[in-house]
């Protein structure tokens, strides 16, 4: 057969698949957007019905109100600037839209997007990674970024309504995609993006420089230092001078590890009680079910895996409940270095081993069935279904709240704070209850996660004999003057 021969026989096959290019993004694309509208569905649910948090989701809605007022990054849940406890410059933006639509739903959206976008910038990241002369290369790129946004661990951020942690995942593998693919500029934008997310996100820009030493494009690779620089700097001069300048050197995350110097008379240090908390079994766990919904993948790049020990350790070591299980947002900070070792993973199996296309595609199984078993929004089978099931009860709080002038301080029970957090002082009750609050109560109360149910009752049995005068009961809800007023 003449060369000429064969150019025309395999011109079809050309042809057609540089025609279906567009299907490889187009699934991530599509499970994204089944997965946004899933996730902010069950937030909108929850927040709706009332049984939303007040730490963070309620916390962060005022902080970021309060930004729009020009009362920059104050807290009354902490009563202090938030940048002293978290430096969230992310923040900034979102304020920018909530200047537009000061709602909570706001938050929701960019939390939602931020997980669901995950999916698609994963494909971006292991596209890049994978070699490009193998037919089964997009295929596993797809199977492995597609089911991202319904991981069990995606479900425990997702439960746990807003943080910018969500965002900075998605940010992060963007970064990493820009850097290998030579987009300097980009690259540059999404670090810079991932850092304002949270301090710790320095450790995820310390990844990535990593990672584009060894596989950046070459006008990357040579300076791959410079990403490194620009994370020990944002860590030296925003926690070391920044966050100490707005504490002013008081409170720290630091405290939950005071158990490991001997600082904390319940627990003892013993090697036995660090061997303990290094295998918890929650923690393994989780990320356990990472490393199976990426068809184990990171076990192939085992000195990549090494990448994710130091955060494991920092969560597993706290006192801090549930970020020493792994628990809700605790667990994003984990997933880039899981991934990048997944993406090398798959790069040196595919170098190895020839597969077909179908089975490449496989892989999404797994990750799609643990998403599912082990999940934590419905219709996951771990899901807690009863807080989603709850009636919309907005108006019937904005009718009791209209008594409440909107510059005065509240205190409320904690799944009605979010709703009530556009002011400069909400707090949930009964933390920090003061003489000078209104206080709203709801008789078919969701117990937030900084009370215990005693206490709560209790605060809420003292209160006909506190002072304070009944403004408004239409069954449900209940408000309640300040005291003497």
């Amino acid at each position: 057969m003449t060369v000429d021969a064969l150019r025309i026989r395999s011109a079809p096959r050309e042809r057609a698949a540089a025609e279906a290019w567009w299907v490889y993004p187009a699934i991530p694309m599509l499970a994204a957007a089944i997965a946004f509208a899933w996730t902010l569905h069950g937030d909108l649910q929850r927040m709706y019905g009332m049984t939303s948090d007040a730490w963070d989701l309620a916390y962060d809605q005022q902080v970021i109100w309060g930004i729009t007022q020009g009362d920059w990054f104050y807290s009354s849940f902490a009563r202090a600037n938030f940048l002293g406890v978290h430096l969230e410059l992310i923040f900034v933006l979102i304020a920018a839209i909530e200047k537009l639509w000061p709602s909570p739903t706001v938050l929701l959206i960019f939390s939602s997007a931020g997980l669901a976008g995950a999916g698609p910038a994963a494909y971006l990241f292991f596209r890049a990674i994978l070699p490009a002369d193998r037919r089964e290369s997009p295929w596993l790129a797809v199977a492995l970024s597609a089911p991202v946004p319904f991981w069990a661990a995606i479900q425990e951020s997702a439960r746990d309504f807003f943080h910018p942690e969500n965002m900075a995942l998605p940010f992060a593998l963007l970064a990493a995609w820009a850097g290998i693919r030579g987009r300097r500029g980009l690259m540059w934008t999404f670090c810079v993006l991932d850092l304002a997310c949270k301090e710790d996100q320095v450790y995820t820009v310390g990844v990535i420089a990593l990672l584009m030493c060894v596989y950046g494009a070459p006008e990357i690779k040579k300076h791959w230092r410079f990403i490194l620089y620009l994370a020990g700097g944002w860590f030296l001069i925003g926690t070391g001078i920044v966050q100490q300048h707005f504490r002013n050197y008081g409170y720290t995350d630091i405290v939950y590890y005071r158990w490991l110097v001997g600082l904390n008379p319940n627990i003892h240090v013993s090697p036995l009680a660090v061997a303990e908390a290094l295998t918890r079994p929650e923690a393994l766990f989780i990320v356990a079910a990472v490393i199976a919904s990426m068809f184990a993948l990171p076990l192939l790049a085992p000195r990549w895996l090494l990448l994710v020990i130091p955060p494991y350790v920092a969560n597993v070591l706290s006192e801090h409940i549930p970020q020493n299980i792994i628990n809700l947002h605790y667990v994003m900070l984990l997933l880039f270095p899981l991934m990048v070792a997944g993406g090398i993973g798959a790069r040196r199996f595919v170098e190895r081993v020839s597969i077909k296309p179908a089975m490449a595609l496989g892989a999404a199984l797994p990750a799609l069935l643990l998403g599912w078993g082990t999940g934590g929004v419905p219709p996951a089978l771990l899901a807690w279904n009863d807080v989603y099931s709850k009636p919309n009860a907005v108006a019937q709080l904005q009718a009791a709240a209209a008594v409440i002038p909107a510059d005065a301080p509240v205190n409320a029970d904690a799944g009605l704070c979010v709703w009530l957090a556009n002011r400069h002082t909400i707090n949930d009750f009964p933390d920090m209850l003061e003489a000078g609050s209104y206080v709203v109560i709801d008789s078919d109360y969701y117990l937030g996660n900084n009370t215990t149910r005693a206490k709560r009752q209790a605060a809420a049995d003292a209160i006909p004999t506190s002072g304070r005068r009944l403004l408004y009961d239409a069954g449900r809800f209940q408000v309640w003057s300040p005291v003497g007023d």
